[in-house]
């Protein structure tokens, strides 16, 4: 009785203390104090440690939460079951590469977590009205990886996302989720930063670090790319985007070697990838090897022999390779009726005009060139194919209006100094032409193209005895084109018709396609009347631009000479 006592004085005085501590309202009476409301989460109860690594979503933590779960499997509550299934939903959406498959009841629990991943399953974003906790925010954005048909959701899932990476910056899932909606979005350096993030947290996740150095692309870093490929090559040696992804950044850094090196892996393990065949061929266009090309091209024209990127290339061999001038005509107008919008293709055939002086599917240089300039007026090819093209017409003026232009652009290379040059001698300023060329050769005096531009602005202006000198000095060294060319200038430099006439012939002996060679002799022999002479060395030019409209003019009436 007397510890009862105790016991019931002790709660007295509690209680009237708490009384005596209690504010009082304006009538007097006594307010109790009322304990601070905590929140209630979902997954109160589950171990912090699984509910952590599940946040995390790597997969090396999903497996840990996922086996730590299924401890007691035959007793899961109701929120582990849902946890349960938001793990196995990560894994199989997100880490493909994993293959991993587990039995899951999760999702037979209808709420705002399994309707989210529902809904990503089939196409749509869920938006997170529901729950305001980091799986709330995430869980509708697996949309991002499990679909890619709609795009309406992107503002609202950035924000989600950025609200969940507050919460855990860590995040391999929300991180990487992050990077493919930024992606998606064009913002290619933002998806590389989280992309990045996602790398750092978990390396040998093969999704993370495949769009890690693939999104070096987007960047024009194609070196990073192939470093950070070829690397994880070692863990995954037989994979084949990974493969294509070493092809592709190769070829992109001008790594030829190695592009079709990996190439060929590729199309060992799809001996029908007719798309890496002709990605092959295009290799060994770049690299010159025209024989091998071709042999490639002629077996993917039994598949397909209209695809845009098989005539490109096909128009490229004939050109380059063949010098079959008339064939390649042919398949680039074939090109341009099947494309005709296609930039590439345009400028291909602008440049085939503007150097023959033909016309391609009725259109000169100059108007091809004009069609992409009007949807891309700063297009530097384009501007050069057009400059060419005046040349080849001799609107001297317009030619060096449009090339003085063409100079104040930053970084020109010199192959546009060569062509200013040119025309600047043509146009009658020869002080310009001087002031280029020597500053072209006191910068690299031994490159042959600036060799060949100085001197011949040396013979135009009346420089000869620098010129003779240096001619006289260049040719018992130099390889059969550029002996050529000093011979040619020489012939300009020599005293009586026989010396000029043995230069010219020198010329020809080394290079028999030397088109001024073969022209000059055709004027000399013209301006002598010797027009049977004058004929055979204009068809030999002719036979180099067959299409050239001003030379079949000439031929024309070389020939009505002769029948009169």
């Amino acid at each position: 009785m007397q510890k009862s006592w105790r016991k019931f004085s002790a709660f007295a005085c509690i209680f009237f203390f708490s009384l005596s501590n209690s504010p009082a309202d304006s009538s007097g009476a006594v307010k109790l104090a009322v304990p601070e409301r905590k929140a209630v989460s979902y997954f109160d109860g589950i171990e912090a440690d699984v509910l952590s690594d599940v946040e995390k979503g790597s997969p090396e933590s999903l497996r840990n939460a996922i086996s730590k779960l299924k401890r007691n499997k035959n007793s899961m509550a109701e929120n582990e079951q849902v946890l349960h299934y938001i793990a196995v939903s990560i894994m199989q959406l997100c880490w493909k590469s994993e293959k991993f498959t587990d039995d899951t009841t999760g999702q037979n629990f209808k709420n705002n977590y399994t309707g989210a991943i529902s809904s990503s399953r089939n196409g749509f974003y869920d938006s997170p009205l529901g729950e305001k906790d980091f799986f709330g925010y995430v869980l509708p954005s697996l949309v991002l990886v499990a679909s890619e048909t709609r795009s309406d959701y992107y503002d609202e899932s950035e924000k989600s996302l950025l609200a969940a990476l507050s919460m855990r910056p860590d995040s391999l899932l929300a991180n990487y989720l992050y990077g493919v909606l930024c992606r998606r979005k064009k913002d290619f350096k933002t998806a590389n930063d989280y992309f990045g993030r996602a790398f750092d947290i978990a390396q040998n996740c093969y999704e993370c670090s495949f769009a890690y150095a693939e999104s070096f692309m987007s960047l024009s870093d194609p070196g990073t790319a192939f470093t950070l490929a070829e690397k994880m090559l070692r863990s995954y040696p037989q994979n084949k985007n990974l493969l294509k992804l070493c092809a592709e950044s190769a070829f992109a850094a001008s790594d030829f070697v190695n592009a079709e090196l990996y190439v060929s892996r590729v199309l060992q393990l799809e001996p029908e990838n007719s798309n890496y065949l002709l990605f092959r061929a295009r290799i060994l266009v770049r690299k010159g090897e025209y024989i091998r090309a071709a042999s490639l091209l002629d077996a993917y024209a039994r598949k397909d022999s209209v695809s845009r990127d098989y005539l490109v290339l096909r128009f490229t061999v004939q050109k380059n390779w063949n010098r079959n001038t008339a064939a390649a005509m042919t398949t680039i107008e074939n090109a341009l009726s099947l494309y005709p919008d296609d930039s590439e293709i345009i400028l291909s055939a602008a440049s085939l005009a503007s150097e023959t002086g033909s016309k391609i599917g009725g259109k000169s240089g100059e108007e091809l060139a004009d069609m992409v300039l009007e949807k891309e007026p700063e297009n530097f090819d384009a501007l050069q194919i057009k400059i060419s093209s005046m040349v080849a017409a001799k609107k001297w003026n317009d030619a060096y209006k449009a090339s003085s232009e063409l100079l104040k652009k930053d970084d020109v290379p010199n192959s546009v100094l060569f062509s200013h040059i040119k025309i600047c001698l043509s146009a009658g300023k020869k002080d310009e032409a001087w002031k280029y060329a020597s500053k072209l050769y006191s910068a690299n005096g031994s490159d042959e193209e600036v060799l060949q531009s100085y001197i011949d602005v040396l013979v135009s202006t009346g420089r000869t005895a620098e010129a003779s000198k240096l001619i006289t000095q260049l040719l018992p060294s130099s390889a059969t084109r550029m002996k050529s060319f000093l011979y040619y200038e020489r012939s300009f430099l020599a005293s009586g018709e026989n010396a000029v006439l043995a230069d010219l012939r020198s010329s020809l002996t080394a290079n028999p396609r030397n088109s001024d060679a073969l022209f000059r002799l055709y004027k000399i022999y013209y301006n002598k009347k010797e027009y049977r002479k004058a004929q055979y060395y204009l068809k030999q030019v002719v036979a180099l631009s067959p299409k050239d409209e001003s030379l079949l003019k000439l031929n024309r009436e070389l020939e009505n000479l002769l029948k009169n």
